[in-house]
């Protein structure tokens, strides 16, 4: 092969590259790297869509996984309330690899409690394909604000997130509620 062809091909590779970048970049919920009770906004100027996240990482007996809720609207100011949001839960490294995860998307608020509740959203649950014998390792669904406020109000929350039962600290429940602050807040 020579040179000239190897540059070539080096050329349209540097080109896809390249062009993939925007794409990638622009997917902060699923590709970023968090801290956990963070918030980001973001702004899309090529799809004109303007986007909150938090990022949360509830722990239990089997690790811990990282659960992002965003909520999105067209341009960069909001001119109505929002009523969906996604939430989008992430296995990392901090789970314990020989544990069969489950498509299970469970909230308990206020366990243990006469007031408690649950919310079952697991036939909400969409998983992405997976091979024959690979494990869960992401998944999304679609919260209503109803379910969020109801969130937002418990004093307590525990889930079970792909059959994980995971527990959601006094500073993971005050980001939450501070992000349920900035998107329920009126439109300027």
């Amino acid at each position: 092969m020579s040179n000239t062809t190897i540059g070539r091909a080096a050329a349209v590779l540097l080109l896809a590259v390249v062009a993939a970048a925007p794409a990638i970049a622009q997917d902060a919920g699923a590709l970023a790297t968090w801290k956990d009770g963070e918030i980001r906004e973001s702004f899309d100027a090529s799809a004109r869509v303007s986007q909150i996240f938090v990022a949360v990482m509830p722990s239990g007996p089997q690790g811990s996984l990282t659960v992002v809720l965003s909520g999105r609207w067209p341009g960069r100011t909001r001119t109505k309330p929002l009523t969906d949001f996604e939430l989008r839960a992430d296995v990392g490294l901090r789970v314990n690899p020989n544990f069969i995860r489950q498509p299970t998307l469970v909230f308990t608020l206020d366990p243990g409690t006469d007031t408690a509740r649950v919310l079952e959203l697991s036939d909400r649950l969409k998983i992405p394909p997976r091979g024959a014998g690979s494990s869960i390792d992401s998944g999304t669904a679609t919260v209503s604000l109803v379910e969020l406020i109801q969130v937002l109000r418990a004093r307590q929350v525990s889930a079970e997130i792909f059959g994980l039962p995971l527990t959601f600290t006094a500073a993971q429940l005050e980001a939450l509620r501070k992000f349920g602050d900035r998107v329920m807040a009126p439109p300027p």
